[in-house]
């Protein structure tokens, strides 16, 4: 099995440097971050000991981007015709999901290495709150995580990368900006309880709190959960089809 993933994640990875894809990718990450950093975060006019120019606004670049990433990975599949020859082969499902997955994460989390200067040129200019950096490029390896996640199970789903982008950057904007409020007050529930729904539920809150440098175990269970639940969702689209 761990030869098989290893097998799926060189042939994804070296797809993606194939082509532009992903020169185009990483060049539009890294210059939508600085941007956003220092030009819409107020990099020089806030406390930024802790990088939160930076990490505050890394769900939305990468609901944007990640869709990108992972949009290919199964549609391309069935556009092309190869993902019935691929399910014929003698390898499990499990491990050919987890393969892709696997490289989407890496993917994504070569993009968040191109902003380590960022953390290198604030030890030299300014005073850095280095722990708190960990944890905020914690919450974004555990959000990118999250999202190729949710974004492979997505392209699952579709029969055309262009279709899969488009639902994934929906959906990954619509879980960054929903707090599921409407759902809960709906229940009726003692307000104490709703409360403590929003912060459950909400993934907007558990990033924040590693951003924050709360290095809560709920909140890094809370991502974790999403990822073993839309690989597991992933292995039952695929199955199915396999069926």
């Amino acid at each position: 099995m761990i030869k098989t993933i290893m097998t799926i994640l060189k042939k994804e990875m070296m797809s993606y440097f194939e082509g532009v894809s992903a020169w185009v990718i990483l060049s539009v990450y890294i210059l939508t971050s600085m941007f956003v950093t220092f030009f819409v975060g107020g990099f020089f006019s806030i406390n930024n000991s802790g990088l939160f120019s930076f990490f505050y606004f890394q769900p939305y670049i990468m609901a944007l981007l990640i869709p990108s990433i992972t949009m290919r990975l199964w549609a391309e599949e069935r556009k092309s015709g190869t993902l019935e020859f691929l399910l014929t082969q003698p390898i499990s499902v499990l491990s050919v999901v987890i393969g892709k997955y696997l490289a989407a994460w890496l993917m994504s989390s070569i993009m968040l290495l191109l902003s380590i200067p960022l953390w290198i040129y604030l030890n030299i200019y300014f005073s850095a709150d280095n722990l708190n950096i960990i944890s905020g490029y914690t919450g974004c390896i555990l959000i990118t995580g999250s999202f190729c996640a949710l974004g492979c199970l997505i392209s699952s789903f579709c029969s055309s990368p262009a279709v899969s982008y488009l639902w994934g950057l929906i959906i990954l904007f619509c879980l960054n900006v929903s707090d599921f409020s409407s759902i809960i007050e709906a229940m009726h529930l003692p307000q104490i309880i709703e409360l403590r729904l929003h912060k459950m539920l909400s993934l907007s809150s558990h990033y924040y709190d590693l951003i924050n440098g709360q290095v809560g175990l709920d909140n890094i269970l809370y991502f974790i959960l999403i990822i073993i639940i839309c690989l597991w969702l992933n292995v039952m689209s695929i199955d199915y089809k396999k069926n």
